[in-house]
């Protein structure tokens, strides 16, 4: 038996450096956060550092403009000169297939062996002609025709009665699978609404149905408020930020909510209800404020604002989330999409210059689902996630292994550690000095 009589315990509480569990209200779920182990020693499995300088084209590429395509069908892209659209020569779902009907009376209704079928389609967007450019080394006027790309993809398949959701993404680098190193995004396009969407759409329906607002109009309002106040209280910089960070945490996990009065507290482990905001008592040395105090906050725009999130798993993960409330890439005026280039840029380009590498992460617009209602429409908030694995270095990267595939997501680095390092990176590229 293990006696913890002896030890002694500290007289307030640091989000800085003591283990605490975080709230994601769009996945109802919960991520641990251990500060204090951003010091163990790492002897562990090191990637390789992806150095390799590409050509502008290269002529083995199934993706470069002119060349042969990988499906053996002899197909050959045009001399396209800006992005690229076609459909995927290896989906991994299809239009053309059988719908799969079950016999209600038969041994296939076990609720323990449920299986549908699913029909789609799938299409790759080449960003550029040049086999070397990533977004982050792309103009905000190239980035366009990319966001023009996702637009009309959706809008296509919004008019294919058997689709019901357009999943736009992008795996780059082949630390995260990425089958050929041609800068370019897929679009998977379904009949069914997969498990994430679902999910969130689910927990920002009960959200709008507690508090009658959207839970990601609020987070916005929540976030950029708080750096407000903060930036008009003469805060001088995000370095003189982290001494607060303990009170803005305590804020953001216990402060009453907008509407003044405190969710139901959970009565389970999983329930579908929002955590108590009073359920975790503080110490008395805490004191929390009102509001955090924005030190997640990467960059902004007029249109769009890009934070780590309070509840991120990763360690550099960043949401971009549309500050005006719009359900997809459609509703965006041009001025809006001017400034989703400007984000996507200026995010894209501060990930290189982190580790100063060509930066991995997996890519995903969330937005509304083609053929809903009005009411379901409304539910969803346009935003995007950005998943990065790596962890302290171009060669390290995080694995969601052992208590994390069996218990609960876990990081080392805070949200506003992380989002302090990303908004001291420049915006200028490492590599071209633009």
């Amino acid at each position: 038996m293990h006696s913890n009589s002896n030890m002694s315990l500290p007289q307030s509480f640091d989000f800085n450096h003591h283990s605490h569990r975080r709230f994601n209200p769009l996945t109802h779920s919960w991520v641990l956060c251990s500060p204090h182990r951003t010091q163990r020693p790492w002897q562990g499995k090191q990637e390789d550092d992806d150095l390799t300088k590409r050509p502008s084209y290269d002529p083995d590429c199934y993706l470069c403009p002119t060349n042969t395509r990988a499906n053996g069908a002899h197909l050959q892209n045009p001399d396209y000169n800006h992005t690229f659209v076609f459909e995927n020569d290896f989906p991994a779902v299809q239009q053309n297939q059988p719908v799969l009907v079950l016999d209600g009376d038969s041994k296939d209704t076990n609720p323990l062996l449920q299986v549908e079928s699913v029909r789609g389609q799938c299409h790759v967007i080449c960003f550029s002609p040049q086999h070397d450019k990533t977004l982050a080394d792309m103009t905000e006027s190239e980035i366009v025709p990319v966001i023009d790309a996702w637009i009309s993809t959706y809008k296509a398949m919004q008019q294919q009665d058997h689709i019901n959701h357009v999943q736009i993404f992008e795996n780059k680098g082949a630390i995260m699978g990425c089958s050929n190193p041609h800068p370019h995004g897929q679009v998977w396009s379904t009949e069914d609404i997969p498990h994430e969407t679902a999910v969130e759409l689910e927990n920002m329906a009960k959200y709008r149905q507690r508090y009658q607002r959207c839970m990601l109009c609020d987070y916005v309002k929540t976030e950029t408020d708080a750096d407000r106040k903060a930036k008009a209280s003469g805060s001088a910089s995000r370095s003189s930020m982290e001494n607060d960070v303990n009170e803005a945490c305590s804020s953001s996990l216990h402060s009453a909510p907008l509407s003044g009065s405190d969710p139901t507290p959970p009565t389970t482990p999983t329930s579908n209800t929002f955590p108590s905001t009073k359920t975790v008592p503080l110490s008395t040395a805490t004191k929390p404020r009102a509001t955090p105090d924005g030190s997640r906050i990467v960059c902004e725009n007029t249109s769009f604002i890009c934070l780590v999130p309070f509840w991120a798993t990763w360690p550099f993960e960043t949401m971009v989330l549309s500050r005006a409330h719009l359900a997809r890439l459609s509703d965006m005026t041009e001025f809006q999409k001017q400034d989703l280039a400007n984000i996507l840029r200026r995010i894209t380009c501060r990930y290189d210059n982190l580790f100063r590498c060509s930066f991995p992460y997996s890519m995903g617009v969330h937005q509304s689902p083609t053929n809903v209602d009005a009411s379901q429409e409304e539910l969803s908030h346009l935003h995007l996630h950005f998943y990065p694995p790596l962890l302290r270095s171009a060669t390290v990267k995080k694995f969601l292994v052992g208590f994390e595939l069996l218990g609960q997501s876990q990081r080392d680095l805070t949200p506003e550690q992380a989002a302090e390092r990303l908004a001291d990176c420049s915006e200028i590229h490492y590599k071209s000095g633009v």
